[in-house]
């Protein structure tokens, strides 16, 4: 009898320890948020890469002195507030209480300035800041003051941007780190820390809720407002392959994911388990960027030829068949904001191939390789081989080569000709958040080497954009906004290519997501 009450009790016991384990493993997975993310993380340094996939690890991980609400106005953030004081020369900012590294370490005035700095020099807007600043003083550890050339009242938008390269405040320590150097630390002061023992590139990535965390009191509004972790963990896994992406998450091993190809969409429209819906509303925009550097595309002929047999729609359908998903877009800004017009297009609005030869013809183009980078991830793949497509039908001596986004981020850095592994263009994306004026537009740029991979050399674009900067006027600015355009239609430093709503998609455990123009995954839950 005691032998059986003994068997009977571990028999007993091994169902409560079995059930203990799966109720153990269903709090874990409702503690953890499963993204899949289709671009691998490559890069610890959003400052000194725009990579998609290191724009969303940094607002995962760190956090902004200032940041845009959901009409992109400059609010604070890590900022208590601002005051602008000497006439318009000086902007005092302090920090909030509380605000603490992931080591621990309070963040302190000195970390701003030395951040401010170091963005200031990556990023095209930060370089137009910089040109206004005159000085940094630390206050005390709480304030600094940033003291100014002449009155800059854009220096709140430029603080808050949310574009590549963003104004992440990182310690004093790492944001000293050589500007043309990227940081391979990942201490920020953000919702959620970074777990690099974790890291494996090309497949995982982890993050846990920062609990010295301190939000602010306001509601979330676009990338301001209180940043609340509701998950312990957020996990990437990433999937390069659509297929395999949605299957994980029709069976429920993915929780999100964050751009699923366009074909798959009905699909996942049609499971009742899932929301597909469109979180990024500012769209995405796809173009095309030349080398400027190297032949051909040095000639500016050679642009034209392109640009005039150039067929947006052919790009778009190689993107998704759905004409709700896309729409051309004949601007240097995003569509539907407030700078976009047709001013100068013309030469991008008609795509006429036998013109385009001719005008190939007469540019001198003699023959020269053209090395044309292509990402596989995504939508990026079709947009590749449509540009391939085009290159050889205008008679361009066109190789496409084809990698993943971050192996193609890399090599986009490298000047060399292409005999020495360089590159003659290449076809990437951004939100239209990225390209809503020209201080934020990182390819709208004439500063050659100092500039976006490409190096665009425009004198008469960059003295536009500084124009643009310095004006108080919102009419002048306008006028200016359009100028830039027209000057950019004639030298072409990149060509647009049309714009895409890409849906993300989620399981209905998932709660909490709200509009923002990055995917980010503060005050995201998960039910039971």
């Amino acid at each position: 009898m005691q032998r059986r009450d003994v068997l009977t009790g571990l028999a007993l016991s091994g169902v409560a320890l079995a059930a203990g384990c799966k109720r153990s493993a269903r709090r874990a997975q409702a503690s953890t948020l499963r993204v899949i993310h289709a671009q691998n993380l490559s890069n610890l340094d959003p400052i000194f890469t725009t990579e998609p996939a290191t724009k969303d690890f940094g607002f995962l991980t760190y956090d902004q002195l200032l940041a845009v609400d959901e009409n992109f106005q400059a609010r604070p953030q890590m900022a208590a507030g601002w005051s602008i004081e000497d006439n318009g020369l000086s902007y005092v900012f302090g920090l909030r209480p509380g605000l603490k590294f992931h080591n621990g370490e309070p963040v302190r005035s000195q970390d701003c300035i030395a951040s401010i700095k170091r963005w200031g020099v990556r990023d095209g807007f930060g370089q137009i800041a910089m040109s206004f600043i005159d000085g940094f003083a630390v206050i005390d550890d709480a304030r600094f003051k940033i003291k100014l050339k002449q009155p800059f009242g854009l220096l709140p938008d430029a603080l808050a941007k949310s574009t590549p390269s963003e104004c992440f405040i990182m310690p004093e320590h790492m944001a000293n780190t050589d500007a043309m150097k990227p940081v391979t630390e990942a201490i920020g002061s953000g919702p959620f820390r970074f777990l690099k023992d974790e890291w494996v590139s090309g497949s995982h990535a982890a993050w846990a809720r920062f609990e010295g965390y301190v939000p602010r009191a306001e509601p979330v509004s676009g990338l301001a407002g209180g940043k609340v972790a509701r998950v312990e963990r957020v996990e990437w896994s990433i999937i390069g392959d659509p297929s395999t992406a949605m299957a994980s998450l029709l069976a429920g091993e993915q929780d999100y994911w964050d751009a699923p190809a366009a074909d798959l969409v009905p699909t996942l429209k049609a499971d009742p388990n899932l929301v597909v819906e469109v979180r990024v509303k500012t769209g995405g925009y796809v173009m095309l960027q030349f080398n400027h550097l190297q032949p051909p595309f040095n000639n500016v002929e050679v642009r034209r030829a392109v640009a005039l047999a150039l067929d947006q729609r052919q790009f778009l359908r190689a993107v998704t068949s759905d004409p709700a998903y896309m729409a051309s877009c004949y601007s240097y800004y995003a569509c539907g904001t407030p700078y976009a017009s047709e001013a100068g297009a013309d030469i991008i609005r008609t795509a006429d191939l036998q013109k385009a030869r001719a005008q190939l013809q007469r540019s001198g183009y003699a023959g020269e390789k053209v090395v044309l980078l292509s990402a596989q991830d995504g939508m990026m793949g079709g947009l590749g081989q449509v540009a391939d497509d085009l290159f050889r039908r205008l008679g361009l001596n066109t190789e496409l080569v084809v990698m993943d986004f971050a192996t193609m981020a890399q090599r986009r850095l490298n000047k060399a000709p292409v005999g020495k592994g360089g590159w003659s263009a290449f076809v990437t994306g951004w939100t239209g958040a990225d390209i809503v004026n020209p201080a934020v537009n990182p390819m709208l740029r004439g500063g050659g080497e100092r500039g976006y991979a490409g190096w665009a050399a425009d004198p008469v674009l960059e003295a536009l954009r500084h124009q643009w900067a310095a004006s108080v006027d919102p009419a002048d600015r306008m006028k200016l906004a359009t100028a830039i355009q027209v000057q950019a239609f004639q030298t072409l430093p990149y060509l647009p290519l049309g714009s895409i709503r890409a849906p993300c998609a989620f399981r209905k455990t998932v709660t909490g997501v709200f509009p923002a123009p990055v995917q980010v995954y503060w005050n995201i839950g998960k039910s039971a």
